[in-house]
């Protein structure tokens, strides 16, 4: 019994490893094959979807956390809205694998952040520039000669931005110096009508001090006034050879920028620049009676402004058709010329 036991074990052992022969030499055949024909790839799938196929998975995660952990110029951080997913797989040979076509894709994928520096003026953001010292640097070169008084109120805001997007120095310099420019005209212009209006004041306050005021005659019930001091350089009615027609009116020669006042109280019906007159002004008293102030320097009335004897008008000039500073006063009765001298002087 053990004989032919024995046998049956010998002869099962031969075949099990002549089997095992023919499954070696199978498996090896189609390693071989396989070896041939097909190579290990990783397939890169993006949000479910294959972008690619690579050879080395070590190497594009290392480019990836390299990108991602990138610090330099103006990058603050990035994030990653998607990873990619990796399965090893074999692939034809002819299979060709494309890197940088993945990295590309995984990068799209990547928002990237920068930080900037906004330069501000009054709160308002006029020039953006891609550090703090540039920005500094730049708001000293416009500061730099500005009258205290001007208000440039500059100062720098750190941005955060997906868009990379900034000024050269020179381009926020010469946006930042053309407002600067604004600026300094509008104050220099401020300035400037301030002093005249300052010089006016003062010119006023002068002429009032030394004009005196002096009732010498009545017409219709009107008490009048000298209108200024000084001495008849022509008569009404008189010709010469600066006019062309008789003279209605009395010129009074005075020193160029003396004060003239109504000779009575009135309303201005005409403060302006007229032809031969020059600067005019023209007052109604009522009942038909008008005067005119011809020549006149400056004017510190306008229309419609009611005046009396206490009101300085205007200034003694030499505008329009006139040799010399003075005044020619026109007294007028219902639109006809009469002479001053009946009344005055």
């Amino acid at each position: 019994m053990n004989f032919i036991l024995g046998k049956w074990v010998k002869y099962y052992t031969k075949e099990v490893c002549k089997t095992l022969k023919f499954v070696l030499i199978g498996c090896t055949l189609i390693t071989v094959v396989a070896i041939i024909k097909y190579k290990p790839v990783y397939a890169v799938t993006l949000s479910g979807k294959t972008i690619g196929y690579i050879a080395d998975r070590e190497r594009i995660e290392k480019k990836l956390d390299n990108y991602i952990n990138d610090e330099e110029g103006n990058i603050a951080f990035r994030i990653a809205n998607a990873m990619p997913e990796y399965n090893l797989m074999l692939v034809s040979r002819t299979q060709d694998t494309n890197e940088s076509q993945v990295l590309m894709a995984v990068q799209d994928k990547i928002t990237t952040t920068y930080e900037t520096y906004a330069i501000t003026l009054d709160g308002e953001k006029k020039a953006e520039v891609s550090s703090e010292e540039e920005a500094m640097q730049i708001i000293e070169e416009i500061k730099a000669g500005v009258n205290e008084e001007i208000e440039m109120k500059l100062g720098i805001v750190t941005e955060y931005t997906n868009n990379f997007e900034v000024n050269s120095k020179p381009e926020a310099i010469a946006s930042l110096n053309e407002i600067k420019t604004q600026r300094i005209t509008a104050y220099e212009t401020k300035k400037a009508e301030e002093a005249k209006a300052a010089r006016i004041a003062a010119q006023k306050k002068a002429i009032a001090s030394t004009t005196q005021v002096a009732s010498t005659g009545v017409i219709s019930g009107m008490q009048l006034s000298i209108p200024v001091n000084g001495s008849i350089s022509s008569r009404f009615g008189s010709r010469s050879a600066s006019r062309s027609s008789i003279h209605t009116g009395l010129d009074i020669s005075a020193p160029l920028g003396t004060g003239i006042r109504p000779v009575s109280a009135g309303t201005v019906t005409y403060a302006g620049y007229k032809g031969s007159y020059g600067n005019l002004i023209i007052i109604n008293h009522g009942n038909g009676i008008e005067t005119y102030y011809a020549h006149c320097n400056e004017l510190y009335v306008g229309v419609g402004a009611n005046v009396d004897p206490s009101t300085t008008i205007s200034a003694v000039g030499s505008t329009g058709n006139s040799t010399g500073p003075h005044l020619h006063l026109e007294i007028r009765v219902n639109g006809t010329p009469v002479n001053p001298q009946q009344y005055l002087y």
